[in-house]
């Protein structure tokens, strides 16, 4: 079966240093694609993150997680 891709936008504002933390945390990941798939996997699923952004409990229930099934 063929695959169809489909990409959507996000841009980020490199002048708000926020933001600009966002996109190099972003960008230093080797798939960013399937980095950001998987935040948004984790907030379906209900994953509860804490105050400073890191993800609490999910980490250690994901080991048998690849990447490369967001491809």
């Amino acid at each position: 079966m063929p695959k169809q891709i489909v990409r959507i936008q996000v841009t980020f504002n490199v002048l708000d240093p926020d933001q600009q933390r966002l996109y190099e945390h972003v960008y230093g990941k080797i798939n960013s694609s399937g980095y950001l798939k998987r935040l948004i996997q984790r907030d379906l699923d209900g994953v509860m993150f804490n105050v400073g952004g890191t993800v609490a409990e999910a980490l250690s229930t994901d080991d048998d997680f690849n990447l490369g099934g967001f491809i």
